[in-house]
């Protein structure tokens, strides 16, 4: 499959739902689909978490000139010496409710699960694609294989708990997915599954950002560390181009049936076309249609910390796949050649480190997970 056709086919958000088990607190939650060959469970997890939390000084926008006006002194040339929107850091406990599903095999598999976080401008449906889930569908793919998977809507997004766009940021994200991983390896919050014997958490684009500095963080908390879009190679992370290039707009302005009761550090990019996940002629119009429909907005706060942690995971020894696809506009500027492979075989330095679907579960299992 053509790696931008791959990841564009991550945005896939609506369907049929079929089977699936709630817990009476969770009545309300539902994903669009549900894989014939899965039972899947719906859960409101929550999560208290202490996080070193960047401090920002955005001014009031209320609407699209004010944030154009923002972005275009936010995103020039770092000699021109405008102050940064991040003005400090401070430690901050809280406590936030995540929307998660939890998918097994129908038919007793490999006692490892799968914990997926995804990117910007996507939910959890991002891994249940209900639009041509034999093609697009990376649960069903992962359930075929004999594995679990669990996967969450990041918080600010989905269904899960609401925080301002202003002060969301990947701190807090990463925060929460160490909790999470400790929580799915005790066995909670799985089903009928229980306790698994093997954790891999596994991340897309903003979410292997997440998922990365997670890990390098915490070493213990997974067996495998899976990465889809996500570059090292700093030189290839034009993050003020990137902004420029989604031309963002006000969310609840944009859609105000959808993105209505966001506050305004809520964004999102322009319109299709600057939906910059795939690259002509590599894709059909109707999926890029579908996944324009049912985006997701995305906090300011996370584009401007997404490269907030550390890169050096050598703590980390257990399985560590990294792909992307190699015109990544997002993650290596257009090309991905060249500035790809070098700097994450030395970041994973100590980890089994190889460089998709097929890939992806194949690498778990020839890694013992």
């Amino acid at each position: 499959m053509n790696f931008s056709l791959m990841f564009l086919a991550y945005f896939m958000m609506y369907g049929l739902a079929v089977a699936k088990y709630l817990s009476p607190s969770t009545s309300q939650l539902t994903q669009p689909y549900y894989p014939p060959n899965a039972d899947c469970w719906e859960y409101k997890v929550p999560v208290t978490i202490t996080s070193e939390n960047a401090v920002f000084d955005f001014p009031d926008w209320e609407d699209d000139y004010a944030l154009q006006d923002f972005l275009t002194a936010a995103t020039t040339r770092d000699s021109a010496g405008y102050p940064s929107p991040i003005v400090g850091t401070k430690n901050e406990t809280a406590t936030y409710t995540l929307a998660a599903s939890f998918c097994t095999p129908k038919h007793a598999g490999k006692k490892a699960i799968i914990l997926a976080t995804h990117g910007i401008g996507q939910a959890r449906t991002h891994w249940n694609a209900a639009h041509q889930p034999a093609e697009y569908n990376f649960v069903q793919h992962a359930i075929s294989k004999g594995y679990s998977v669990w996967f969450y809507d990041r918080l600010g997004t989905g269904e899960s708990e609401k925080v301002s766009g202003f002060t969301n940021q990947l701190r807090k994200q990463k925060a929460i997915l160490i909790q999470l991983a400790k929580i799915v390896k005790s066995g909670q919050y799985t089903g009928t599954f229980g306790r698994p014997d093997k954790l891999a958490v596994m991340g897309f684009s903003f979410g292997s950002f997440i998922t990365h500095f997670a890990v390098a963080e915490n070493p213990t908390i997974a067996d495998a560390a899976i990465l889809t879009a996500i570059n090292y190679n700093t030189t290839g992370l034009n993050l003020k181009g990137l902004i420029r290039s989604f031309v963002p707009r006000v969310a609840s302005l944009q859609n105000p049936r959808r993105f209505g009761l966001l506050n305004a550090g809520y964004l999102t990019w322009v319109d299709t076309i600057a939906q910059i996940n795939t690259q002509y002629p590599y894709y059909d119009l109707p999926t890029a249609s579908y996944c324009e429909e049912y985006k997701q907005p995305f906090a300011i706060g996370e584009f401007l910390t997404i490269a907030h942690g550390d890169f050096d995971a050598s703590g980390f020894t257990g399985a560590a796949l990294a792909i992307t696809g190699e015109t990544d506009y997002i993650i290596c500027d257009g090309q991905c050649r060249g500035i790809f492979e070098e700097p994450a075989q030395t970041i994973w330095k100590n980890a089994k480190f190889e460089t998709a679907y097929g890939v992806i579960t194949d690498f778990l299992e020839s890694n013992g997970i």
